[in-house]
């Protein structure tokens, strides 16, 4: 028991019966492999739900959970947990009720024991932002990010932990210190702490609060997971890219910080499924290693108590009211024209240009990922200055998506309103919009083309243009939700090789 904010006794979930389940990894279907070749090397596997989520293309913003993807996650070996990236709790839009019941589904079919959510924001009143943006520290955002808390782990049904988030913008003086008011918040919603000590260790080295005087302010006993992952440096930042090994002095940390949680129960290794072909597996294992060994000191000095410092959440408030603060800095992150004087000022802020270059690095790799194929043949064609050109276009009119299919199909909807002179560009995206809808809905679909595709198909599966010219005549391949079945004298392998389904 302690006392929190206004002398309210708040029961902290200290040693609360969750059970100790040791390292893991986020997953991705890349780490199979070696989840099967190293069995006892992965304690636990944290899964993102989204995801694993399909969007109705038929409904856009309807989201499903596939039963043969739940069911394929749950055979998995180690225990389950769940972090969810699409409810964050630091911001006052509500972002609950259209993911919760999948969120329930998840929660229950991997038995997750507990689950953990982003201490940031995404959503503003009438867009979404595409980054996750720091909340608003303040004795008002505390109150309202207390109650999305609450509502997201009595939606659950199970213990949830809050992710300290990563701050790419400079301290102010108008905001509770950054550990201050994790603490503060953890202790007054009666929830967990996930750990990520390589964001911590971002926001120190980027010059916001040192991670000594973060963990000095935080109550030890709360934080029940860590995460940890590699970065890299651009324009000045140390990033949160979750892009290869943990950084040797962030492991020295953890050396000393690890001893001291007492409800230590996981620590996860984070990387971008991205990253992982030229990261490797092997080095993944070794990650794996090297996080076993902080694992093996939890516990060893829970003697040694370390006092934390004043709160200052009851300090005066000033400066910009949470939707202000929201409203303004998404806008920034979008890209749009300063129009007040907090914009102004957000836009002096170095990390606010960072974070605009973040989210529309975001938005390219949603548009890639879902039209591979069509991707690639306005690259070659345009050349990829062109597409990028393009891209910015789009960008400067229109905000993000909160999903892939969305943005990807917004983006190519705007590029076929502009009349492209691009040999096979509609036949190539017709394809690809098919055979992704086939997969959504499961009905079979046959996609017609004038010239034989095979050439084209196949050039763009290797990543250049064809180098003939394909013969005319009538063609058909038919879409069916196992994969491609090739009619009209096109074979079954070459269809498949060119535009893979799993």
């Amino acid at each position: 028991m302690t006392t929190g904010k206004c002398g309210a006794t708040v029961q902290l979930p200290a040693n609360n019966g969750l059970p100790e389940l040791g390292v893991g990894l986020i997953y991705s279907s890349g780490l199979e492999p070696l989840l099967a070749s190293e069995p006892g090397l992965v304690d636990v596997l944290e899964i993102e739900p989204q995801t694993t989520w399909i969007e109705n293309p038929a409904c856009p913003g309807v989201i499903e959970a596939r039963s043969d993807v739940d069911d394929h996650l749950a055979a998995l070996p180690g225990r389950k947990l769940i972090h969810s990236i699409g409810t964050p709790v630091g911001g006052s839009a509500d972002t609950l009720q259209l993911q919760l019941p999948l969120l329930q589904r998840a929660v229950h079919k991997l038995n997750a024991p507990w689950a953990s959510e982003h201490l940031a924001f995404n959503m503003v009143s009438d867009f979404f932002t595409g980054f996750f943006l720091p909340p608003r520290q303040t004795a008002s955002g505390l109150e309202i990010y207390r109650q999305s808390i609450s509502r997201l782990q009595n939606g659950l049904g199970v213990p949830l932990a809050i992710e300290t988030g990563v701050n790419y913008l400079k301290p102010r003086s108008d905001e509770i210190p950054d550990g201050d008011f994790v603490g503060e918040l953890a202790e007054t919603a009666g929830c967990g702490i996930l750990l990520d000590l390589h964001n911590v260790y971002c926001n120190q080295c980027n010059g916001r609060q040192s991670i000594d005087k973060f963990i000095s302010q935080i109550p030890l006993e709360s934080v029940w997971e860590i995460h940890l992952a590699g970065g890299f440096e651009m324009n000045g930042f140390w990033l949160d890219a979750h892009s290869g090994a943990i950084p040797e002095p962030l492991f020295e940390i953890c050396r000393d910080v690890v001893p001291h949680l007492p409800n230590l129960k996981a620590i996860i290794f984070e990387m971008f499924p991205s990253f992982l072909p030229t990261f490797g597996l092997t080095a993944v294992r070794q990650q794996l290693e090297d996080i076993r060994s902080l694992w093996d000191l939890r516990g060893r000095s829970l003697s040694v108590s370390r006092a934390r410092t004043p709160r200052s959440a009851d300090k005066a408030e000033c400066g910009p009211t949470v939707q202000d603060w929201e409203q303004s800095l998404g806008r920034m992150a979008i890209g749009r024209t300063p129009v007040n004087s907090l914009e102004e000022s957000m836009i002096q802020d170095q990390g606010v240009p960072l974070v605009r270059e973040l989210v529309r690095e975001f938005r390219a790799s949603m548009v890639v990922s879902v039209y591979r194929l069509t991707s690639r043949l306005l690259m070659q064609a345009l050349t990829p200055d062109i597409f990028r050109a393009i891209l910015q276009d789009y960008w400067s009119k229109f905000p993000p998506q909160q999903y892939a299919g969305s943005e990807a199909d917004g983006f190519f909807s705007f590029l076929l309103s502009k009349n492209l002179r691009v040999p096979w560009f509609q036949k190539v995206f017709e394809f690809e919009r098919a055979a992704l809808r086939t997969l959504c809905d499961g009905q079979s679909r046959l996609v017609h083309f004038s010239a034989d595709p095979l050439p084209v198909l196949r050039a763009l599966a290797d990543g250049r243009l064809p180098d003939v010219i394909p013969q005319e005549g009538e063609y058909e391949i038919e879409l069916k939700p196992d994969g491609p079945i090739a009619v009209s004298g096109i074979d079954l392998p070459t269809v498949a090789q060119a535009f893979p389904f799993h």
